[in-house]
């Protein structure tokens, strides 16, 4: 076998020890150059996927991506449930503390300690019996939850980002927007619809800047 410390550095060089190598050592020579193709292949298609992920809103899961505003504290406001389920709020905090505290990136903190302030606000939860309409139930939706987020940055004052409506729907056929369920209770897609609208958050509060 060829060791790669025998590869030509030039041109020059190149050429006369092709001229003189065996076709034994020619075969080997390609698998040394094929091997790094692959490698340099894999590489670049690992970076691909990544900005790809990265660029549609996805957070890469086990990695620690960083706060905006180079901020390195959070604080997360008692979230306000305006929706008829109680309790909506109390299984939110826990999905979404669970989220952050598994990021080594971030620390959390009291609302006046914080560089940035994370507020939540419930607005509708839409089931079969409160709120979908015919056409949504016919499609298999079974729930949606909609909610407004506001990330504030303690240290100017301002806004670091807004939404007003952020979705997340349950149904039984599942859509890009949506996760698949199936002979399940309400309560447990309502679950199911909390730790969704917890995971979209999460993957918005480090993406959306």
């Amino acid at each position: 076998m060829i060791p790669e410390s025998a590869l030509p550095a030039s041109v020059e060089s190149l050429s006369f020890q092709l001229q003189e190598m065996t076709e034994v050592e020619l075969v080997q020579l390609d698998s040394i150059w094929l091997t790094r193709l692959n490698s340099l292949v894999i590489l670049i298609d690992e970076i691909a996927i990544a900005l790809l992920l990265s660029g549609c809103g996805y957070v890469i899961e086990g990695s620690n991506p960083v706060l905006p505003n180079e901020a390195q504290t959070l604080a997360l406001l008692p979230i306000q449930n305006q929706t008829f389920k109680a309790g909506l709020e109390t299984d939110l905090v826990e999905q979404l503390s669970r989220l952050l505290r598994s990021n080594s990136s971030v620390k959390m903190l009291t609302s006046g300690q914080a560089d940035l302030r994370l507020k939540i606000t419930l607005l509708k939860l839409k089931t079969s019996s409160s709120g979908l309409s015919k056409d949504q139930i016919s499609t298999g939706v079974k729930a949606i939850l909609q909610g407004e987020v506001i990330l504030e940055d303690t240290r100017t004052g301002s806004k670091v980002w807004e939404e007003k409506m952020l979705q997340v729907k349950l149904s039984e056929s599942g859509s890009n927007d949506s996760d698949t369920v199936s002979s399940i209770s309400l309560s447990g897609s309502i679950r199911e619809l909390i730790k969704q609208f917890a995971k979209k958050l999460y993957n918005r509060l480090f993406t959306t800047f």
